[in-house]
């Protein structure tokens, strides 16, 4: 157990909400309002972006170099710049917002975009008024999480960086008191009505994630060097010689990020920017560096111990970015990946500050799982059993003495901070987002556990394996447990059940034909080499040549 309070990475004074309990134990911050599309969205918005470290100079890249991560100086945040867009927006996703969210001025300015469009536009089939129609129908396809919200608070499908969108709160109560009839006066302070300040959707968990690879690329190589020997000892192919190297790792890193952020149709991007520059006044105003930030959006920090997580999510995002996948594939696959992150960053530090036994998992946890369909009784009961132990060591963790003692420093009531530490920030984060993944089954009513999904198992298998690369199923099992605390079968699922305090009988192991590795072979990963020995395989390999080593 750690008796003191997590060190910030960066190395920050206090900010506000420091005090919170589960604030200063996961960083600034995962919180339950933040939905899967958006974390990911966020974190690509800081890594396609513009950055710098807060006074410093723009760096260059996706990731700073790895002598910057270093030399960072104490007291700096990573800042980075993303541009609005109000004009895409309004034109995309009015016309299927909100009622409420329509006020008189953004439906004039809207007809105005749109007669704007269709001056430019030489159509050769249909009139200009349907050409603007069918475009407006094309972006609205690209619609991606809040679709209930007023339309400047959506966010679009990151199919392309030129979809990447600072977050924008109408300011509806403003409006109301200050009688806007059109869209200048709107301009006129578009502060007041336009907040881009505001993080209540993209509420910096995908910023969050950014800085774990930042903070585990900067490790010191002895303590890496020390948990990748650790990995290797159960699964020496576990961990490639380029990937336990930050040199190689960053590098890799880095060409993924680049190819991830190249226009994948020029054309398209192209066809972004003509609607957002339809209206050159409002773009300038909304995007305008003036003010005390100089349009620059600043990161706040991730707990310094949490590398090992941060590690093993820097080695998966390297093999997910090098393997063969369509654009709309390799989003859905890293979105999958980022809200894994989040419940196994929840996981590994609550081990850390429970005080409480921890498992021989390398991250010190357990994730106990049964197949969504047709598990025994036995199986399931201890699946739930295992979910209920991880969401309470996650409320004992915000309870160690140092938290506690932090949060007394704070003007409101210690049990106010708490009832919000559990609800947005804690236990409760973990169970929604579980849901919205799958990965915790039913999403409504009793008996809540652990269960795999089709998309869940295809992103552990590219995050598992290289691409190409083969082991047999007993591997694949290990490497599951080493980077997720995931237990299936054997004696990993003894341990997970011993863990949960549960004894770890031979009722709870799967019958005779494997749930996994139907799953596997459902998939197309797994192929039964002989009654004795399966494979499986990464199939998102560039080309046919396959790295049977497991290493580089």
């Amino acid at each position: 157990m750690t008796s003191t309070l997590p060190q910030p990475f960066p190395r920050l004074a206090p900010a506000k909400g420091s005090t919170n309990p589960a604030i200063r134990l996961f960083g600034m911050r995962f919180i339950v309002d933040q939905g899967a599309l958006e974390l990911l969205a966020e974190f690509l918005a800081v890594l396609c972006s513009d950055k710098r470290i807060e006074g410093g100079q723009t760096l260059a890249g996706p990731l700073p170099d790895l002598s910057v991560l270093s030399a960072w100086p104490h007291g700096a945040h990573l800042q980075y710049q993303v541009q609005t867009k109000l004009n895409l927006k309004l034109f995309s996703f009015l016309s299927a917002s909100r009622l409420d969210g329509r006020h008189p001025a953004h439906i004039a300015h809207y007809q105005r975009l749109a007669k704007r469009l269709q001056d430019c536009v030489d159509a050769a089939d249909g009139t200009p008024a349907q050409t603007v129609d069918w475009l407006e129908e094309l972006l609205r396809g690209f619609q991606g999480a809040g679709l209930t919200r007023a339309w400047c608070a959506q966010t679009f499908f990151p199919i392309s960086t030129a979809l990447l969108t600072r977050e924008t709160i109408w300011g509806v109560s403003a409006a109301r008191r200050e009688k806007v009839t059109d869209w200048d006066q709107l301009l006129d302070n578009h502060a007041l009505f336009f907040s881009t300040t505001r993080r209540d959707f993209l509420a910096r968990g995908g910023e969050l994630l950014y800085l774990q690879l930042c903070n585990a690329l900067r490790t010191d190589t002895t303590m890496l060097g020390a948990f990748v020997d650790r990995l290797r000892s159960v699964e020496q192919a576990s961990i490639s010689a380029a990937e336990a190297d930050p040199s190689q790792l960053w590098e890799c890193l880095n060409a993924g990020f680049e190819a991830l952020g190249r226009p994948q149709s020029p054309a398209f991007d192209r066809l972004i920017d003509l609607i957002e520059n339809l209206d050159p006044e409002t773009h300038r105003a909304l995007n305008q560096a003036d003010g005390r930030d100089q349009g620059w959006l600043s990161c706040e920090w991730c707990p310094e111990e949490g590398w090992p997580e941060g590690y093993l999510f820097a080695v998966e995002l390297a093999r997910v970015l090098q393997a063969t996948l369509d654009p709309v594939e390799r989003i859905e696959v890293l979105t999958t990946g980022c809200c894994l992150q989040v419940l196994r960053s929840l996981s590994a530090q609550s081990a850390r500050y429970a005080g409480l036994p921890l498992t021989g998992a390398p991250l010190g946890y357990c994730w106990l799982f049964a197949p969504a369909e047709g598990a025994s009784r036995p199986l399931r009961l201890a699946s739930q059993r295992n979910l209920q132990v991880v969401l309470g060591r996650i409320q004992k963790a915000l309870r160690a003495p140092a938290l506690e003692a932090n949060a007394h420093g704070d003007t409101k009531p210690v049990e106010t901070l708490y009832r919000e530490a559990d609800s947005k920030y804690g236990h409760k984060l973990f169970l929604a987002l579980g849901k919205r993944l799958g990965l915790i089954i039913p999403k409504r009513g009793a008996g809540a556990r652990f269960a795999m999904t089709e998309d869940v198992l295809r992103y552990l298998v590219l995050a598992l394996l290289r691409p190409g690369e083969r082991c047999t199923y007993d591997s694949f099992l290990n490497r599951l447990y080493l980077h997720y605390g995931i237990a299936i079968e054997g004696d990993l699922l003894s341990e997970a059940a011993r863990w949960s305090d549960l004894p770890p009988t031979a009722s709870i192991q799967p019958g005779r034909g494997s749930w996994p590795a139907d799953a596997l072979r459902a998939g197309g990963f797994l192929v039964q080499l002989s009654d004795a020995c399966a494979v499986v395989r990464n199939t998102y390999a560039p080309d046919e040549r396959s790295n049977e080593g497991g290493g580089r």
